[in-house]
């Protein structure tokens, strides 16, 4: 019984499954007819719906925008839509039942972006190296001032060509990364057993990678002549548009600029002043300088606050792996240097400098120069100057294990100088004291972030100061027929001008790709001024401002292919309490004219808000001291730069031509006569031609520059209401310099010639006489190298044929009787011998 109800059961099983499989397959196999002529697809789609109860979803509007034509039977509802949607930008999908009409997406085809990015150090010493400039498969890419760089490309495969002064040329292919740490060779003159023949090196400086710029390599500058404290201007004199002649001692006198108007930082914050009297030591030790970058004009976006020159010098991050020592003794200074590892990842360098007796000895300055009728004749005078210095450098620097960067920076200095002159004739004597003191200080906090895609920001915190004190005093005597004498005590006063500056500021770089680098930022900066003006023990000027500044850039970098290149900057300043946005556009561009000429130009707007005025006196004496422009009687600068230039470059040898033009507005002079006492804002107006050839070979390096230039100015109280001569103003200059390497000696010498300035015969009157500039300096070193202790001894002498020379802006002119004056300018370098040793392990 059991056994045939089971037997029924499954034949009513098998059963139902047949008749389940066949009505299946008779749905599916359902005939549809089309007969339709330019019918909207929409309105086909409805018909077979409610024809043959299917069930379909779609766009009614976007499917009414297509025409139908068609005869013909399809098996089943697929075929049906396969036909209809068939060569249109329509797909279909069963979803339980339903039909699922819609557009086709086309998804773009998906490039891949490969980035590179990494960092430059020194081999030896870890030392980042800031500014490498890279060829990244053929398009030029430079790294940041820590080193640091990113590339974006299609291609995952990356030649890379490094260069940087005073190193070894890098030449390797490698894959896509964000991590990668280059460490390049360098060429050190000092060490004998790095020689490499057959290696190409970048020797000492690079001249018209931009319009207006170039870059020094400091290594070069301890085998100059003036070996030692004041290196790094001793090489900046010699470099074209830097002005040499005159020796200018508290300044940077650059493509025609004014005292002020080009600015010096270090390590991301102002210096205000060189100080490098008699041209044996000055603001920053050479020991803590790595790179030093000189832009001459026509800059970019990224740099602001100034309308002249900007020398941007890097210092040094201290040696990450041993502890290294710097000594160096001459005849005037002792001068410092200790470095010393942190857990391999970070160091602390401190440098010292000070001099031990004073700088310039007591003896008879016989440079004045009378004013009697049309002639001019030589007479003697006794000046007594005197001056001495020091400083302090620390710096703690780092990198975290992500490659991040950190570092603190600190410069303390002060120095002291007078200079006492005294006159003795018949009847009449006169005594002209001044007492400069100057104590600066500056610091900076700074943090470099990379990120995970490659990217890189910077932030920055600093500070720095400025304290000038000068003392003036000035006593005339006068001795009657009757034997009695009488004091006529003309200038008695006491001037201090206090500066601060602090400032904020934010950059982030990206690489879009290997056609287009952005860069972008944010600063903040706060100046305060203070300057009290004594005479007499009667206080008649006593002024304290401030002012804050918001300030925004960005630069666009094209490379528009892989010889041409196109940077467009934008800068914008919002001073607080003018509430005024001053928008300053650049433009800068470079052309590779096959392999060995390039094109650059150059062209932008600046400002100044921080600025350095004159006072002029009855006598024509000029002195400097810091106020904050604005929309009063002391204005904001506003200057126009334009740069062109042609370089050639080619087995060692390179030739670079490069003119320019600036024109500034707002220039001020506090004038004090008699019957004219009031500020008055004046323009200036320069321009001039640079030519630079230098050929490097077999260790050895000459160059030779020239400059022609002209700057004028006007203001309202000149007698003719034309433009005439700035203080500043040289028609010519010429700079010779050699580097010879015959080791274990070393000898260089160098020589600059400069037509001279305009010797003003009145103080608001055209000058008429130019007095040239010729100086020629000599060095000689010899090395003796144990393991890794070095020993240098040297002798250096500057002006070696003791040609007789002023200083440019020291210019002191001493009444006389009646209405004659005797115009003096401090005695520059004269016949200067330096022997020095320096030590270093």
């Amino acid at each position: 019984m059991f056994t045939k109800s089971y037997k029924i059961t499954s034949i009513f099983q098998w059963l139902l499954l047949f008749l389940l499989i066949f009505f299946s397959t008779q749905l599916k196999s359902q005939t549809i007819r089309l007969d339709c002529k330019e019918k909207p697809l929409n309105q086909v789609l409805i018909e077979i719906r409610d024809k043959h109860r299917l069930q379909f979803s779609f766009d009614d509007s976007r499917l009414s925008a297509y025409k139908i034509s068609a005869d013909k039977k399809f098996k089943s509802p697929d075929e049906t839509l396969d036909f209809l949607l068939k060569n249109l930008p329509l797909e279909y999908e069963n979803k339980n039942g339903v039909y699922l009409i819609f557009p086709i997406v086309i998804q773009p085809k998906q490039k891949n972006i490969f980035r590179l990015a990494g960092g430059f150090n020194d081999l030896r010493s870890g030392e980042s190296l800031p500014f490498t400039h890279l060829l990244v498969n053929h398009f030029g890419v430079v790294t940041d001032h820590k080193g640091n760089f990113q590339y974006s490309s299609e291609d995952s495969i990356f030649h890379v060509q490094a260069s940087h002064l005073g190193y070894h040329l890098l030449d390797t292919t490698i894959f896509a990364g964000l991590n990668y740490q280059f460490d390049m060779k360098p060429f050190d003159i000092r060490l004998q057993e790095i020689r490499v023949q057959g290696e190409d090196v970048v020797w000492n400086l690079k001249i018209g990678e931009s319009a207006g710029g170039l870059r020094l390599n400091h290594k070069v500058a301890n085998y100059l002549p003036g070996n030692g404290d004041n290196s790094i201007f001793n090489l900046l004199r010699l470099q074209p548009g830097i002005l040499a002649a005159g020796e200018q001692s508290s300044d940077l006198i650059i493509w025609g600029s004014y005292e002020g108007q080009s600015q010096l930082l270090f390590d991301g914050f102002t210096l205000f002043g060189m100080k490098n009297y008699n041209d044996n030591i000055s603001a920053v030790n050479p020991f803590m300088a790595k790179d030093i970058q000189v832009y001459k004009g026509g800059y970019g976006a990224e740099f602001g606050e100034r309308v002249g020159g900007l020398v941007n010098i890097i210092g040094i991050d201290g040696d990450k792996n041993s502890t290294h020592v710097n000594l160096s003794l001459n005849n005037m200074t002792l001068n410092g240097m200790f470095s010393l590892p942190i857990n391999n990842k970070a160091s602390l360098a401190l440098a010292f400098r000070q001099t031990y007796y004073e700088l310039y000895d007591t003896g008879v300055l016989t440079f004045g120069r009378e004013r009697e009728g049309s002639g001019n004749n030589q007479i003697d005078s006794y000046t007594y100057p005197d001056y001495n210095f020091r400083d302090l450098n620390v710096k703690y620097s780092g990198k975290t294990k992500n490659g991040d960067t950190y570092s603190m920076s600190w410069i303390g200095a002060n120095d002291r100088f007078s200079n006492s002159v005294t006159l003795d004739r018949t009847g009449y004597s006169a005594v002209d004291e001044k007492k400069e003191t100057n104590y600066q200080s500056g610091g900076s906090v700074q943090y470099g972030k990379k990120w995970l895609n490659g990217t890189q920001s910077h932030f920055l915190i600093s500070y720095s100061g400025i304290e000038t004190q000068v003392d003036w005093f000035r006593e005339i005597t006068r001795r009657r027929k009757n034997g009695t004498t009488v004091k006529e005590v003309r200038i008695n006063s006491l001037l201090m001008n206090q500066l601060g500056e602090a400032a904020l500021k934010f950059d982030h770089q990206l690489s879009v790709s290997k056609w287009q680098q952005i860069k972008f930022g944010a600063n903040y900066f706060y100046n305060r001024v203070k300057l009290s003006e004594d005479s007499f023990d009667i206080k008649f000027n006593d002024q304290q401002d401030s002012d804050s500044r918001i300030s925004s850039f960005v630069e666009n970098r094209f490379s528009l292919s892989k010889a041409a290149q196109l940077k467009l900057g934008l800068r914008a300043d919002l001073p607080l309490k003018l509430a005024k946005i001053y928008v300053q556009p650049r433009i800068s561009g470079t052309i590779n004219l096959g392999d060995h000429f390039k094109l650059k130009g150059a062209w932008g707007l600046y400002n100044q808000y921080l600025v350095r005025s004159t006072s002029l006196d009855d006598l024509g004496d000029y002195r400097y001291f810091w106020v904050i422009g604005g929309e009063g009687q002391v204005p904001v600068q506003k200057s126009a730069h334009t740069v062109l230039g042609l370089n050639f470059n080619k087995n060692g040898f390179s030739f670079s031509m490069e003119g320019y033009l600036k024109k500034t507005n707002g220039l001020t002079r506090y004038v004090h006569r008699e019957r004219l006492r009031d500020i008055y804002t004046g323009k200036s107006k320069s321009k001039g031609l640079d030519l630079f050839a230098k050929k490097d070979w077999k260790g050895h390096s000459i160059w030779a520059a020239y400059s022609l230039s002209e700057t004028l100015e006007r203001f309202p109280t000149f007698i003719r209401p034309d433009y005439r001569r700035a203080i500043h103003d040289q028609r010519h200059e010429v700079k010779l310099a050699g580097l010879l390497n015959f080791k274990p000696f070393f000898f260089s010498m160098n020589y600059v010639y400069g037509s001279g300035f305009p010797y003003p015969s009145e103080p608001f009157e055209d000058g008429e006489i130019e007095l040239p500039y010729k100086r020629f300096d000599i060095l000689l070193v010899y090395q003796i190298i144990r393991k890794k202790v070095l020993l240098e001894a040297g002798v250096s002498i500057l002006n070696v044929f003791n040609y007789e020379n002023v200083k440019y802006a020291n210019f002191i002119r001493v009444p006389d009787e009646q209405e004659i004056s005797v115009n003096y300018q401090s005695e520059a370098v004269p016949f200067t011998p330096t022997m020095f040793i320096n030590f270093s392990f």
